[in-house]
């Protein structure tokens, strides 16, 4: 396939510094090794958490998620009793593993690049897609333009992606410093797919076709019982000095 003019100009225009074509029709975006991107036995990240924090808001009970990226499965684990459907995905055997593990019944889970360009065993729309590491495992712009022809195919008519600017922001030393975007970057490269970029938060940004739907009074009551629920355990945790900033937090 050829590279569409509106990536070819967007290149040109915005990104020079990174490739057009790496040639790779193999494993496309594989390039950490396995610890770097192996999340199975690792702690979900801030960035992730945020994330979860983010769609925790909304009423989930008839959405479904595609989660990118499943890690050690802390999300299914935690949004499988109040979701329709999540599917997850990832390139690493040792994710599979924990996923299947849990033994969810609402949570399907694929081996599944998301620069490959196919979309074989993701069935249907999403209200959300989430990715904490957009970019920084791509490779050229050929494959960015492929992740996001996925992501527009994907997503619902008023479905969000959603990231963090955290992870949106991060590269290994050894990458190419380019593949580190920020919010323009981001809604540059989401209007070539017509999508439009938001900041949700101060760190959550979101891309939809619209505005993003906000969630109902009901749904953000339940969110912020759920987080004064969890209160004193983090409390416990962390230590009495940091209660103010956790009650901001639940505030927010």
């Amino acid at each position: 396939m050829t590279i569409a003019d509106r990536w070819r100009n967007l290149r040109d225009r915005r990104f020079p510094e990174l490739p057009l074509d790496c040639g790779n029709r193999t494993d496309p975006g594989v390039r950490y090794c396995e610890d770097l991107r192996d999340w199975s036995d690792k702690a979900t990240t801030p960035d992730q958490r945020r994330i979860e924090t983010y769609i925790d808001r909304f009423d989930l009970r008839r959405k479904r998620i595609l989660h990118i990226g499943i890690g050690n499965s802390g999300l299914a684990a935690r949004f499988h009793p109040r979701v329709m459907e999540i599917v997850g995905t990832t390139i690493d055997e040792p994710e599979i593993r924990v996923a299947r593990s849990l033994a969810l019944p609402n949570y399907h889970f694929v081996t599944h690049n998301k620069f490959s360009g196919r979309s074989d065993g993701i069935e249907g729309t999403f209200d959300f897609i989430l990715d904490n590491n957009p970019t920084s495992p791509c490779c050229c712009i050929r494959h960015l333009a492929d992740l996001f022809d996925f992501y527009a195919e994907k997503l619902a008519s008023d479905g969000q992606i959603v990231t963090d600017r955290a992870g949106l922001a991060w590269v290994p030393d050894d990458s190419n410093p380019r593949w580190s975007f920020d919010f323009d970057d981001l809604a540059a490269a989401g209007a070539a797919d017509g999508l439009k970029a938001f900041a949700v938060s101060r760190r959550v940004v979101v891309l939809s076709r619209s505005d993003p739907p906000k969630p109902d009074l009901a749904a953000v009551s339940k969110h912020l019982l759920r987080r004064a629920r969890m209160l004193p355990g983090q409390i416990a945790r962390n230590g009495p000095r940091r209660l103010a900033r956790l009650v901001r937090r639940l505030l927010r």
